[in-house]
């Protein structure tokens, strides 16, 4: 059974930064077959920080993250939604397909957990971890 898994921007960064395997790891963390799914507010933010980075390293992180982004599938997001933080849009998101969000961001993890979504976190800067269960 597939199980999909949404990205936040912050994840997609994480190979630039800590050279971490996001879409391995996820794999044998999940132990089961992954669709990574992006949310086209998520593209459109990684894609403006690649054409206005605010360093150099920034742009070169934001450009591997640009480069993952093309294995993942990207979905539109209602138009009612458009009034809504990318945050929630991604929660929406993954409890609706009852996905895993993968993020780091620790106020948006603990919306997630509030909601029963299990998230995929970095661990250490090394390994991913999840918080949650996956049925």
């Amino acid at each position: 059974m597939t199980i999909q898994v949404v990205l936040d921007t912050n994840f997609l960064v994480v190979p630039g930064e800590f050279g971490v395997d996001i879409f391995q790891e996820a794999e044998r963390v999940l132990e089961r077959r992954i669709e990574f799914v992006l949310l086209e507010p998520v593209l459109r933010e990684i894609e403006l920080r690649v054409s206005r980075p605010r360093t150099r390293i920034e742009g070169r992180r934001f450009s591997i993250a640009l480069k993952l982004a093309e294995r993942c599938r990207v979905v539109k997001v209602d138009r009612p939604s458009t009034n809504k933080t990318v945050d929630d849009q991604l929660l929406d998101y993954a409890v609706s397909v009852r996905g895993v969000l993968a993020t780091n961001d620790r106020e948006l993890k603990q919306k997630a957990k509030s909601q029963g979504v299990p998230v995929l976190m970095l661990r250490g800067k090394k390994q991913l971890q999840l918080d949650g269960t996956v049925v």
